[in-house]
């Protein structure tokens, strides 16, 4: 009984040392594994620090404390990288030694491994990246079961001793290892934190790692700060230089707004001053100053033009540029009448007028002509100025061939705007002389043609011209606009014909001294005779004229537009009604008018000439101012207050007249003054005053 008492109490001591055992050990296993875990995070937390503060040299030294100090036994720490290859250890131990094993997971695990071996593998994370693993090896808890069934059989109170001195121990280690855990997680909360004092004793075994950490990073800090200050200063310096050179660019811009007003200014004062010269200056100091403002303002886009209307148009200026004693010749080509075309019309007159302004000046005793060629199939227009007789020097024509290649300010006024136009035509230029024989300037112009339909022609027209007064070029322009052209040579061959007085009549007048120079003033104040003559003699032939004599030569378009302008001129429509009580002056003035084709009505009194007025329009009226029964001052009066006599011509036809008592025609309602007796010039004046009737009157 007391055996099996013993043996029961024995196996009760057994079991309950089996169970304390197994408690124990469980309780132990646990409180190491806490351990294990406190000083794995311990020691990632340590090498996090030391990897961003690129110390790797003082991984394997905190190793070694940790290791020396640690509260259960350590094996070896081992570093390694994302690769798996040893960064730092203190003591490669066997697991490593097998490749086939792998050891590594992506969380945190404990491994109890055989011949009382513990594995603890722990990556390292970055920015949630594997940047390397921590293994910890460490002995098996020194629980070994062989020993302890075997020193329970044989001593069966020394389990409950060890026992309780290994719950002891353990229970110390725990405590200290809690305390140094949280001491060294408090001092780095306090070192992240940038506080100065880290809150560890003297005896902890990371003081002195926590110290050099600490001192390392206040001297990056340092170091930062100052880097900081610099890079401040520096920024300052940018700063300001970037404020002063806005400043200078904001004055810049200010001057190179006060520049360009100023320009602007110059120019509007330039061009204003130009304009102004332009009126007052000769004709061709007005030409060249409006080539100036040309080349200063002027279009040069291309456009449609009508060759004929532009020659016309430019032909009025030429004749101003030339010198009295120069002649001009404008030789047109038949097709000019066909085609319109698509090229830089004001550029090529510029250079016209440019030419022509150098022949006055170097070249005064020589005929100009100015020629013109079509060339359709090439699309090309060929502009010739020909000077005959007296040359241009041989270095004008030189210049003038080179002047679009030629620097600008090295070239006179003239010639630069001869190239101006040169190149804006995009021009060839051809320039050739012969010593006191004439000179040749050809431009070859690039321009396209558009065929266009014919200017109507003038029915018929009669042509009064010696042949040596009519030059080739100006039949030739006639031929262009007359579809027949009845040509006499002589006033006797004129008056032998005796042509019906309806059709136009063309007369190019001789000299002032020619022995028929009376015909031809009778002629010239026939309402439907067209007269040319040259420029010198314009004035002479003018007063005897009852339309603007025009001067030599004329272009087609202009010959066109004045016989247009006869042909619509109807003078057999004109009705005229003289009243006059002196029979002398009556058939006197008949006889005037006779070669006239007037209707012509006479009048002897004022009453006479009221009545035969309101009976029908007349188209212009002379008025006697002597007048048996009313005056002529009276008569015109009433006159004024019919209807259709608001806008006739009524003249005065009096022997005298003194400038109060032409005040008072006027006011009466007279148009102009007509002193008795006729004569040419004032006769010319009396048909200046005819106008045709208007449809469906009197």
């Amino acid at each position: 009984m007391n055996r099996l008492l013993g043996i029961g109490m024995l196996s009760v001591l057994m079991f309950t040392t089996f169970l304390t055992f197994y408690q124990v050990h469980h309780q132990v296993r646990q409180d190491f594994q806490q351990q294990l875990a406190m000083m794995n995070q311990l020691l990632v937390k340590a090498t996090t620090l030391l990897l961003l503060d690129d110390a790797e040299q003082d991984i394997n030294a905190f190793y070694s404390t940790a290791q020396h100090h640690a509260g259960f036994p350590v094996l070896s720490i081992t570093l390694l990288d994302a690769n798996k290859e040893v960064i730092s250890s203190t003591g490669l131990g066997t697991l490593l030694q097998q490749p086939e094993q792998d050891w590594f997971a992506d969380q945190h695990q404990i491994l109890w491994l055989h011949h009382g071996r513990i594995l603890s593998s722990q990556p390292l994370l970055l920015d949630q990246h594997v940047r390397g693993y921590l293994l910890l090896e460490a002995g098996n808890p020194p629980f070994p079961w062989a020993l302890w069934l075997w020193q329970l059989v044989i001593w069966l109170c020394l389990p409950c001793l060890l026992l309780l001195w290994l719950w002891r121990r353990s229970n110390r280690q725990r405590l200290l290892l809690e305390q140094s855990h949280q001491e060294l997680e408090q001092a780095m909360i306090c070192w992240l934190e940038g506080e100065s004092d880290v809150p560890l004793t003297q005896q902890h075994p990371m003081t002195g790692l926590f110290n050099q950490l600490t001192e390392r990073m206040k001297q990056k800090q340092q170091a930062h700060a100052q880097q900081g200050m610099e890079l401040a200063r520096q920024l300052e310096g940018i700063e300001q230089s970037r404020v002063a050179l806005q400043q200078q660019q904001q004055q810049a811009k200010q001057v190179m707004q006060q520049l360009s007003q100023q320009q602007a200014q110059t120019e509007q004062e330039t061009t204003q001053l130009l304009r102004l010269l332009v009126q007052t200056a000769q004709p061709w100091q007005s030409s060249l100053l409006q080539d100036l403002l040309y080349t200063r303002q002027g279009s040069v886009a291309a456009q449609m033009s009508y060759l004929p209307d532009w020659l016309a148009l430019q032909a009025e200026q030429w004749r101003q540029l030339i010198r009295p004693e120069q002649t001009l010749l404008l030789e047109e080509d038949n097709l000019a009448t066909e085609y319109q075309l698509h090229l830089a019309a004001d550029s090529l007159g510029l250079c016209c007028r440019a030419l022509l302004r150098l022949a006055a000046q170097h070249s005064c005793h020589s005929q100009l002509s100015v020629q013109w060629r079509l060339a359709v199939a090439k699309q090309e227009l060929y502009f010739r100025l020909l000077l005959k007789g007296e040359s241009l020097p041989v270095d004008l024509c030189q210049q003038l061939e080179m002047a679009t290649e030629l620097p600008a300010k090295e070239l006179a006024l003239d010639i630069q705007l001869f190239s101006f136009g040169c190149k804006h035509l995009s021009a060839q230029v051809a320039a050739s002389c012969l010593d006191e024989l004439g000179s040749s300037i050809e431009l070859c112009i690039p321009c396209r043609y558009e065929p266009c339909a014919p200017p109507s022609q003038i029915a018929k027209v009669h042509l009064l011209a010696e042949p040596k007064l009519l030059p080739p070029a100006q039949m030739q322009s006639l031929k262009l606009v007359c579809h027949q052209l009845q040509h006499y040579h002589s006033l006797g061959e004129w008056h032998a014909a005796q042509p019906e007085p309806n059709e136009p009549l063309l007369v190019v007048l001789p000299e002032p001294q020619h022995q028929e120079a009376s015909g031809y003033q009778s002629l010239l104040a026939r309402p439907g005779c067209l007269a040319l003559s040259t420029t010198g003699q314009l004035d002479s032939w003018q007063p005897f004229a009852s339309s603007p004599v025009l001067p030599l030569p004329q272009t087609a378009s202009e010959l066109a537009t004045a016989l247009q302008q006869l042909e619509a001129y109807s003078p057999a429509a004109v009705r005229l009604l003289v009243v006059d009580d002196n029979e002398t002056n009556q058939a006197f003035i008949q006889a005037m008018l006779a070669s006239f084709p007037l209707q012509l009505t006479a009048a002897m009194t004022g009453l006479q000439a009221l009545d035969l007025c309101r009976q029908q329009v007349f188209d212009l009226i002379l008025m006697d101012i002597q007048l048996p029964d009313l005056s002529g001052v009276e008569v015109t009066r009433q006159l004024r207050q019919l209807a259709n006599y608001q806008q006739v011509p009524i003249l005065a036809f009096t022997a005298h007249a003194l400038p109060d008592e032409i005040a008072l025609f006027k006011q009466a309602g007279m148009n102009d003054v007509v002193i008795k007796p006729l004569d040419a010039p004032k006769l010319a004046n009396l048909m200046n005053w005819c106008r045709p009737r208007s449809p469906g009157s009197g």
